[in-house]
């Protein structure tokens, strides 16, 4: 028995949300990601409308707007929930029994298995970052890339295609421009948010699709209708 009915790799908005609609209903959800300090951390403060019921609306404050207090509203919510499992690991290939994906691998060596799987890493593919004359291989500022599972992904014949986003200068951060790969649009299906290459695969977010906060996280709430209506 798989130890998660989902597992999530990336607690970003859209990976956070769809676990956070898992969770409630009472799945078994485990939510990887790289940093514990970087869940549901936004570039820029959120600002509303937002989807109802969501994660995003109800870690919302307008009377604090600074987005590290946002990320402790958002952990918190979801580390209340108990049939979800909150950790820290870095995913360095998928786990496959035949076509099918059964967990992933991980740096820290401890594999994380699911019996079913969602992508949710967004810049963090192929990410460099230019800051000014500086080039990182990362996400986000201080946030490394996934070159190890970009490697294996690459390997089993996934597509991409590059993307690039910018971050606007804030009176706390300089501005930056972040260049990622996503997987190819012929890789994805929207309507299930299957990765076709392999069963038992999905992906929500940037890694996919381009989007907003609140349409990642409206997507991770389909996504996890999707799932719930899958797991019966």
């Amino acid at each position: 028995m798989a130890a998660y009915q989902v597992l999530i790799v990336g607690a970003g908005f859209s990976g956070a949300e769809t676990a956070f609609w898992l969770a409630q209903k009472g799945v078994r959800v485990g939510l990887l990601t790289q940093s514990l300090d970087a869940v549901m951390m936004p570039f820029l403060p959120p600002k509303p409308p937002f989807p109802p019921g969501s994660l995003l609306e109800r870690a919302y404050d307008p009377k604090d707007e600074r987005v590290w207090a946002f990320h402790a509203r958002a952990k918190y919510l979801l580390e209340g929930l108990r049939p979800l499992h909150l950790f820290q690991a870095t995913a360095t290939g998928l786990l496959l029994e035949g076509n099918r994906v059964v967990g992933v691998r991980t740096w820290e060596g401890p594999p994380a298995r699911g019996e079913k799987v969602v992508l949710a890493v967004g810049s963090f593919l192929g990410a460099r970052l230019f800051l000014g004359g500086v080039v990182e291989e990362a996400g986000r500022l201080s946030e490394a890339s996934y070159p190890d599972l970009l490697e294996d992904l690459s390997r089993l014949g996934f597509r991409f295609v590059e993307r690039e986003g910018e971050v606007p200068e804030t009176p706390s951060t300089p501005g930056y421009r972040v260049r990622y790969l996503a997987f190819h649009p012929e890789e994805w299906e929207e309507k299930t948010f299957r990765l076709k290459r392999l069963e038992g695969l999905y992906a929500v977010g940037l890694c996919v699709r381009e989007g907003d906060y609140a349409r990642m996280s409206e997507e991770g709430k389909r996504l996890a209708e999707h799932l719930l209506h899958e797991l019966g």
